[in-house]
């Protein structure tokens, strides 16, 4: 997808807690140009982002009364969702409202906080959604947010999963995690349309593995 999926060498968010871990194979990278992190995506994009993650939505047993996208990657998304569900009637799911959160940068250290003045509602149950989960930091932050609000979080969707323990931290934490798409959906994708050799697939599959 317009070169949001890269092979190469690359640091993670994980890098920060952990700047010794082994630099990612591949990274993917799900945000728009006016992202302060710029990425390739566009408009378009986000809406068949949305098509899929309404559609993972639709097929699972979550009850919610709001949606939140984690920020940064995350807002563009629930836009996206916010437009097919006005006016796309193939995607409604009832009626919910959008909120919002922050990211506060500090010493080179990011964290997710609650929007200062944004109206939280107490026992309101709230769906997170991000473009995709490696080790769960930011989403255990992003719950932690919104709960410190006197909201409930009821689950995460996102988009990819990395499968490098970030859905099993999530559910040791008791949060459901679902994801439209895997990682090595994506490296199989690559494989069998010859964009990437044998080589390439199997140190990104070892990577996931061993990480």
């Amino acid at each position: 997808m317009r070169g949001a999926f890269k092979f190469g060498a690359f640091k993670l968010k994980l890098h920060e807690k952990n700047p010794g871990a082994p630099l990612s194979p591949f990274f993917i990278h799900l945000r728009n140009k006016t992202n302060p992190k710029p990425g390739p995506l566009i408009e378009k994009d986000y809406l068949l982002i949305a098509k899929c993650l309404l559609e993972t939505i639709s097929q699972s047993d979550f009850v919610f009364d709001a949606i939140a996208g984690i920020p940064r990657a995350g807002d563009p998304i629930v836009d996206a969702i916010q437009w097919m569900q006005e006016y796309d009637p193939k995607f409604q799911q009832g009626d919910f409202r959008i909120i919002r959160l922050a990211k506060e940068e500090k010493d080179g250290l990011r964290k997710i906080v609650p929007l200062p003045g944004f109206e939280y509602r107490k026992d309101e149950r709230v769906l997170l959604i991000d473009d995709l989960v490696t080790k769960a930091d930011t989403k255990l932050e992003a719950i932690r947010a919104v709960e410190s609000q006197g909201a409930i979080v009821v689950g995460v969707v996102v988009l990819v999963d990395r499968q490098q323990g970030g859905k099993n931290e999530l559910e040791k934490a008791g949060y459901k995690l679902l994801a439209s798409l895997t990682v090595r959906d994506l490296f199989n994708f690559y494989f069998q349309t010859e964009m990437i050799s044998a080589e390439k697939y199997q140190e990104a599959i070892n990577y996931v593995s061993n990480n």
